[in-house]
């Protein structure tokens, strides 16, 4: 009986040995407490820190700093001032957010509330929620993107037809363009008025006009004055009698001198328009 006794009192502490050994670990990772908080890479994070100290701020900023930090906002609170801190993670690892602040007047902060945590380079699904609620959402393209972009480039292309050809001014036609009439065709045309009877005042002193300009030819330089070509028309025995007949019928009422007349002195110098038209 003694024999049987001792061999379950062994058994049993093996038993409760080993259970001792599989509790204390569990126990401890059941009611060991977690501070520090697990913060995503490169997304600012917000903390409330009341404190009843000296004004904080931040300590000056450092080339290559894990961690960086800026005050938002102050406000009074009772016993004390609530900062709003704002701290972005930029490398892995654990920090505590009271190594970034100081004490404005230069003494070091005295009873800080410990706020640790962790730069987690892992990114979670609540995460990538909250950040694609907080960003700009535009025209968001799914599946079929071919199609969609296709649909898009032929409305693309309808609305601009109307822009380009809509209103758009209608092709002038081309104007024939006429070249001025010389003055031999000028004289052509007054000397049909002139049989046609329909010669008026001014028709007849341009008539006057051209043909000083064509007697003059050969006698008196271009640019000579009216009154030295007069002189020269009239001593000239080729064109003596054309310029007295021609005033006799343009100033003279009781002039004998006849349309037919005139119309023979006017013709050598008169010349038909050219038909041709130029474009």
């Amino acid at each position: 009986m003694s024999a049987v006794l001792s061999f379950f009192r062994r058994r049993w502490v093996r038993w409760a040995g080993l259970a001792l050994v599989v509790a204390l670990p569990l126990a401890w990772w059941l009611t060991r407490e977690d501070d520090l908080l697990n913060v995503p890479l490169g997304v600012e994070q917000a903390a409330i820190i009341t404190y009843g100290g000296p004004e904080l701020v931040v300590k000056p900023f450092k080339w290559g700093v894990a961690v960086n930090v800026r005050i938002a906002q102050v406000t009074g609170a009772p016993g004390g001032r609530v900062y709003d801190v704002r701290y972005l993670v930029n490398r892995e690892g654990d920090y505590d957010l009271r190594d970034y602040l100081a004490s404005a007047s230069g003494v070091i902060p005295e009873g800080l509330p410990v706020f640790k945590f962790h730069g987690d380079p892992k990114m979670s699904k609540e995460l990538e929620a909250r950040i694609k609620e907080t960003e700009l959402v535009g025209v968001q393209v799914g599946g079929r993107y071919f199609t969609k972009l296709t649909i898009l480039g032929c409305v693309w292309l309808a609305c601009l037809y109307p822009i380009i050809f809509w209103g758009r001014p209608k092709r002038l036609a081309l104007v024939p363009v006429v070249p001025p009439l010389t003055e031999a065709q000028e004289l052509h045309g007054l000397l049909a008025q002139l049989r046609a009877g329909s010669l008026g005042p001014a028709g007849q002193a341009r008539m006057e006009m051209i043909l000083l300009r064509c007697w003059r030819a050969g006698l008196l330089r271009t640019d000579a004055p009216m009154h030295e070509v007069l002189a020269a028309v009239a001593k000239n025995s080729r064109t003596a009698d054309d310029l007295r007949r021609l005033q006799a019928w343009l100033y003279r009422r009781d002039s004998v001198v006849t349309v037919e007349e005139i119309a023979t002195l006017v013709a050598p110098h008169a010349q038909e328009p050219a038909s041709s038209i130029v474009r």
